[in-house]
């Protein structure tokens, strides 16, 4: 029953939560639903569209933003990101096991790419304001036991929530996160057969019995019975004690007591790694996953995560104060976001101008009635204008030859719009570029006015306008890699072989978990993981071209180090162009070729010149002039050594005499110690004579003492005898007085 109370309340806690997330965040879903549906749709709304109707002007836009969006998407397809993977301080990590994890990760999120994650990340960002990714792992296939990590963008990113309460970008820092997913009643019923959906309300959107207008179960607008399940994913803080080994590594102390237990049972040598300082307690966070729907917790399970799984990716958002009640919120922004007004203006011009085509008037000519001719032919060249012909028309009254017909034609003359429509259709394209901070659209223009620099730079401009974008995509990517680090060690065990991708792209398999290989048994925040933007967008690869070019129209020396073996794979790596791939191959075995051919011209040069008569001549006249000068420098070498081997006979002499003098001394040191020691051999021989004499009569004294105390011992016994004796008679006697006084 207590068990159930838990239960209940951990439910009701979930559901809370999910919902106050779903309150804090509604805005932000409904802006972000709105704004990809105003780009990628239409611009004009259904009331937009009702009211053109009733007007009866044509129902016509004119997107100018899809495109600047489409622009940056384009640019951005060409972004690599730069990965860097470093140990911790003070924590070692070998170098192989280093570049090994970061290989890893490059290929996941390779891998990623490959479905679009990056793409249609970076997509949410500029079109709805943030989006969301997860990290999981899961087998590799159906039939494997080795598991791997995944990483995805969520199906879609207004169903899922965060902790209201986190401030990092990516929201790593709350309690919790979670994705709802919507499932039909049957296929809930045959995922979750245990659970009875009969309870289910299955309220319609347009009912009032929602929870702050969230709904756990609903009819579509299809009649057809829908039942929300959440993934919820929580932090649970619990107490541990940690230590430090000598090796800098930091380990839970039951951790290390099974290092010691493994250390045992492997027989190892070497000593285990002792413990420096005192342990201590420290809160360490894992992560515990819920399975909810409206009435039910359908699954509980503790994972080893350290990290929340979704990954918050914030697009431009900024935090605002609701000066009602002096609440902070957050509020994402489209990019488009401050240029709708621009968008529906153009929209507007754009469709009065089109009613005023639509209303012009179709007639060419107003003729007076008197005026018109009676021949059939004339009137054909007036009713045909499409014909080539001449208009002829009456210039006087048939009826009164003699009256004239004043203006018997004239022209048909329009009406024009006003200039200001006309003016501000056209201004709307070079406001919008000023609004969004892209000045990209108009550029080549006029071939005359931007050169090709200007081109370069003004697209550099467009591009930096959308940073803070790539800076939220980068903030969540830096995430994702840590999440990834983290779940190697715990999910990558055992021998296996992984893929990495290198940092100049190359694809290659590594082994781990074995002898002479990298081991990924590295501790949890061990390794940081920093992700920054790369070098390879399109216009920055046209700049570094064009700066490589003027650097070698400049330097010679440059030009030529470029064009040689170590700078010509530099100069196609900012090449862009159909088959830039297939000619750095080519360029790698031309190279190749080109150095083999030169080994080989140069062996054909030594044989042609050992062959020559001439060469012969001037190689033995070298030779000649090379033993003549290696004889001298042997003359030389040996007259230095002479003076050398003079300069240390005469030392040597010096030193002979000094020592010899020092003998002298040495030797009537010599004798005079020999004199003290006969002195003291001597004093030491009395001195030993002396002590035996004295240990002598030492002895006989104890000898004697030990005499007399012994006489004395026996004396004392015989006293005792005499006395025992003295006291026996005695007794004896006053025994017979006593016998004698009786009789």
């Amino acid at each position: 029953m207590e068990q159930t109370n838990d239960k209940q309340k951990n439910l009701e806690r979930i559901k809370k939560n999910i919902s106050n997330s779903h309150t804090y965040f509604r805005d932000n879903a409904k802006r972000y639903h709105e704004a990809r549906k105003f780009i990628f749709k239409t611009t004009i709304s259904q009331s937009q569209r009702d009211l053109l109707q009733q007007l009866s002007r044509p129902e016509v836009e004119f997107n100018i933003l899809e495109a600047y969006v489409s622009r940056l998407l384009g640019e951005f397809s060409k972004h690599e990101p730069s990965i860097e993977v470093t140990a911790s301080e003070g924590i070692p990590i070998e170098p192989e096991t280093i570049g090994t994890v970061e290989g890893h990760l490059r290929h996941i999120i390779y891998e990623s790419s490959k479905e679009s994650f990056a793409y249609e990340v970076y997509k949410d960002l500029l079109s709805g304001g943030y989006s969301v990714a997860k990290v999981w792992t899961d087998y590799q296939n159906p039939m494997s036991f080795n598991q791997q990590i995944f990483l995805a963008r969520v199906f879609d990113p207004t169903l899922t929530g965060f902790d209201p309460m986190a401030r990092d970008s990516h929201k790593g820092d709350g309690q919790y996160a979670f994705e709802v997913y919507p499932m039909t009643e049957e296929d809930f019923n045959l995922q979750f057969p245990k659970s009875d959906s009969t309870k289910f309300r299955f309220l319609k959107v347009s009912d009032s019995g929602q929870i702050d207008g969230f709904s756990w179960s609903y009819k579509d607008a299809k009649n057809t019975s829908i039942v929300l399940v959440a993934d919820y994913y929580e932090k649970t803080k619990k107490k541990t004690k940690i230590v430090q080994l000598a090796n800098g590594r930091v380990l839970t102390a039951k951790d290390y007591e099974k290092l010691q237990q493994y250390w045992i049972e492997q027989q190892f040598i070497e000593q285990i790694p002792a413990i420096i300082g005192d342990p201590r307690t420290t809160i360490l966070e894992r992560i515990c996953r819920y399975r909810v729907i409206e009435n039910e917790i359908l699954d509980y399970l503790e994972t080893d995560y350290t990290y929340l799984p979704y990954v918050f990716f914030d697009g431009n958002s900024v935090m605002l104060t609701d000066d009602e009640v002096n609440n902070q919120y957050q509020m994402t922004r489209p990019c488009i976001y401050q240029a709708k007004g621009v968008q529906e203006m153009t929209n507007y011009a754009g469709q009065t101008i089109c009613n005023a085509m639509e209303n012009l008037i179709q007639h060419k000519f107003i003729i007076m009635k008197e005026a018109l001719p009676q021949e059939k032919d004339y009137l054909e060249a007036l009713t045909d204008i499409q014909r080539s012909n001449t208009i002829i028309v009456n210039a006087y009254s048939e009826n009164n030859p003699d009256k004239p017909i004043p203006t018997p034609i004239r022209e048909v003359q329009n009406i024009p719009l006003p200039p200001e429509v006309t003016a501000a259709f056209q201004m709307t394209a070079p406001m919008t570029q000023t609004i969004l901070g892209s000045y990209a659209s108009n550029l080549g223009k006029n071939d005359n006015d931007l050169s090709g620099k200007a081109v370069i730079e003004s697209s550099s401009v467009g591009n930096a306008a959308s940073m803070p974008y790539i800076v939220g995509y980068l903030a969540g990517l830096s995430q994702v890699g840590i999440i990834c680090v983290d779940l190697m060690p715990k999910y990558l065990k055992g021998k296996r072989t992984i893929p990495v991708i290198s940092k100049d792209g190359t694809k290659n398999k590594q082994g781990i978990n074995q002898p002479n290989m990298p081991q990924l048994d590295y501790d949890e925040n061990a390794i940081h993981v920093n992700i920054s933007a790369g070098v390879n967008f399109q216009v920055q690869k046209t700049q570094s071209m064009a700066t490589i070019v003027s650097l070698m129209q400049a330097s010679q020396e440059f030009a030529e180090f470029m064009n040689s073996p170590a700078g010509l794979p530099i100069l196609l790596d900012n090449i862009e162009c159909y088959g830039a791939d297939r000619l750095r191959l080519a360029s790698e075995e031309w190279l190749q070729q080109k150095q083999q051919m030169q080994q080989q011209a140069q062996q054909m040069q030594q044989q042609q010149q050992q062959s020559d008569p001439a060469f012969i001549r001037a190689q033995a006249e070298m030779l000649k002039v090379q033993n003549t000068a290696e004889k001298d420098k042997v003359e030389q070498q040996l007259a230095i050594a002479q003076l050398a081997i003079d300069k240390e006979k005469a030392d040597a002499n010096i030193l002979l005499a000094e020592a010899r003098v020092n003998q002298a001394q040495i030797d009537s040191a010599v004798k005079l110690e020999e004199s003290n020691t006969s002195l003291h051999r001597h004093a030491l021989d009395s001195a030993t004579k002396l002590a035996e004499i004295q240990s002598r009569e030492h002895r006989a004294n104890v000898e004697t003492s030990v005499a007399t105390h012994k006489a004395r011992l026996d004396t004392h016994h015989a006293h005792l005898a005499t006395h025992e004796l003295h006291h026996r008679i005695q007794q004896a006697a006053k025994k017979v007085d006593a016998g004698i006084k009786e009789d």
